[in-house]
């Protein structure tokens, strides 16, 4: 018997107030003090992955805020610094600055070897499958949005984009079946960038889509978009398969403000491979939270450590008790899945 820790986060998406403070006195970007907990996080997982919402393809091109976003190339290196195997990168904000840049950002993982899913720089690319082998275990990786807000690949070039149009997921099967042949990974796991931006629950087209890519063959769905936490939930699909789902990793370091904007989290697996049947368990969401002031430096916390040393969690939009928030968290994540574990 073997046993595999995933970490997954949620958005890592900067806006122009926490990289314009974040420049070193050299010229570079360094934000390895701001995210200082995320070190433990990613460390921690004998695989990790983050949702990279931003482009990542660095001052040659400009850097940019809301509503079109490209990070400094120092934001990456950092989380692979950190620990992180490869990112997610199929997203509604892809194609902010174009074909060009979706390929200098990729130049970019790329030179630093730093995975990536969801994006890629051509067909041949796209075709290469992403897995990951840890302790005997193989993981394989897709990712697709189903927003892309009108930002869409020019025609013939889709490689640049994942995409779910209209709900269809037909794609999403071909490509998990042909994953299933050609690599015959032990467990499939899917990033699915959808739904509404703000709810505290899944939208219907979440459920919908979720639906699907499990009955697809997804042993594990990693949602992302709201930029607020949502809960998890086990799908049994019409195969008698099950799979789990988690609908919304909210922001794990972004400059969004507002108290749900602020608290995100990185989610903990362990996948057991034992006689070689699969089995996924022990679900956990390690709680962070993003203090989204300048003078507090835009620090990131575990939202534990930082109730108990502050009764109140004070943002731009009011003030709110800190025990009442996690209890409010704890309760909706419980209602949908009892065994999951918010540290």
């Amino acid at each position: 018997m073997s046993t595999l820790k995933l970490v997954a986060t949620g958005d890592v998406l900067l806006h122009d107030r926490i990289y314009n403070i974040s420049k070193t006195s050299d010229g570079k970007y360094d934000f390895r003090d701001k995210l200082s907990p995320a070190k433990k996080i990613l460390s921690s997982g004998d695989i990790s992955i983050v949702n990279l919402e931003s482009l990542v393809a660095g001052e040659e091109m400009g850097l940019s805020s809301f509503p079109d976003f490209n990070n400094p190339i120092e934001l990456a290196e950092n989380l692979k610094e950190f620990g992180t195997d490869i990112v997610s990168n199929s997203n509604n904000h892809t194609m902010d600055l174009g074909e060009a840049g979706v390929l200098k950002s990729l130049e970019n993982l790329e030179k630093i070897d730093l995975e990536y899913v969801g994006s890629y720089k051509s067909k041949k690319d796209k075709n290469r499958h992403r897995i990951i082998e840890r302790k005997g275990i193989k993981v394989g990786f897709l990712s697709y949005t189903a927003v892309t807000l009108g930002k869409n690949p020019p025609k013939g070039k889709s490689y640049l984009l994942n995409r779910i149009v209209q709900g269809q997921t037909k794609f999403v099967r071909q490509d998990i079946e042909r994953l299933k042949k050609e690599e015959k990974p032990d467990v499939v796991v899917v990033s699915l960038h959808y739904g509404r931006e703000y709810p505290l629950l899944p939208v219907s087209s979440q459920k919908e889509i979720s639906a699907s890519v499990s009955d697809a063959g997804a042993d594990i769905i990693i949602g992302h978009h709201p930029h607020v936490l949502q809960p998890a939930e086990w799908i049994i699909n019409s195969r008698g398969k099950k799979t789990f789902c988690i609908y919304s990793l909210g922001n794990f370091y972004s400059g969004q403000k507002g108290l749900y904007r602020q608290i995100g989290g990185a989610l903990s697996l362990d996948i057991e491979k034992k006689q070689g049947k699969i089995n996924v368990k022990n679900p956990e969401l390690k709680l962070t939270f993003v203090d989204a002031y300048k003078k507090a430096n835009y620090q990131m916390h575990n939202l534990l450590d930082y109730i108990s040393k502050n009764p109140y969690i004070r943002t731009t939009h009011g003030e709110f008790d800190s025990l009442e928030v996690y209890s409010e968290l704890s309760n909706r994540f419980k209602s949908w899945m009892p065994e999951i574990e918010l540290n």
